[in-house]
């Protein structure tokens, strides 16, 4: 099975992809696909790790570790995660238990992030559901680009933010002082840079960007982002609140 190692920093964006005939077993395991590997965004290895997964009729058990939370966004397609059904949109976060099974036929992105307030003894059985719209949606940059906070609570994610950002606009050179971002494209082609290093960014290719790393994003002519979007740890997703809140100010 190619998904039962852990996955190499490497020096361009891949895709990972998991895939076999039967039942699967694999575990969801760092250090997250890193672009550029070079000294400039030199980092400790990153708290989350998150990837695009085929699910299939056949059930895939993947392990969980005792400080380890797992989340499954569905983008595409229906699932059944540890007794929870998942429609598109839909995202379930479990932690404290020794394994998450999940069944279906669609495409969701999984996420393993480690929760920092764990204890000697392991988290205590969790499962939170999340369901697709449940958060409102916030626009912002003129109306081009819009973002939904979907786990956007410490009580679900102790340690990590999940939400959707999409649209046409163009995203200018920022960094975020003290978090990771994992930007999972569901949809997209143009160009990602990262600390000065310039990759295209395509369908189902996650791309992770360390603490104070300075990166942007610009779109092909006539093409839109789709993305999962996390934050370890979260916070950067709040200014996309004051962005859409000082634009509706304006338009009033």
């Amino acid at each position: 099975m190619r998904s039962g190692v852990p996955v190499s920093v490497v020096a361009c964006i891949v895709a990972a992809r998991w895939g076999c005939q039967g039942e699967k077993t694999a575990t969801v395991q760092g250090p997250p696909l890193l672009i550029p590997s070079t000294n400039a965004v030199a980092s400790p290895a990153p708290p989350v790790d998150a990837r695009f997964v085929e699910i299939e009729p056949a059930p895939q058990r993947l392990s969980i570790g005792a400080c380890q939370q797992l989340l499954v966004d569905m983008v595409k397609g229906a699932a059944t995660a540890n007794g929870e059904e998942l429609a598109e949109g839909d995202v379930v976060a479990v932690g404290g238990v020794p394994e998450l099974s999940v069944q279906g036929a669609g495409v969701a992105v999984i996420a393993s992030s480690r929760v920092a307030s764990c204890d000697a003894g392991g988290l205590s059985p969790r499962k939170s559901v999340v369901r697709a719209g449940r958060a409102p949606e916030l626009s912002f940059m003129g109306g081009a680009m819009h973002a939904r906070l979907d786990v956007d609570d410490r009580s679900v994610a102790p340690s990590l933010y999940l939400g959707r950002l999409w649209g046409t606009a163009a995203v200018p050179e920022h960094d975020h002082a003290t978090s990771w971002e994992i930007l999972c494209a569901v949809d997209a082609s143009g160009t990602f840079t990262l600390a000065g290093q310039e990759r295209h960014l395509g369908p189902h290719t996650c791309a992770s960007v360390p603490p104070g790393a300075k990166h942007a994003w610009r779109p092909d002519a006539g093409s839109r982002l789709v993305a999962i979007q996390l934050y370890s740890p979260p916070g950067p997703e709040q200014r996309f609140k004051k962005l859409a809140a000082d634009e509706a100010s304006r338009d009033r």
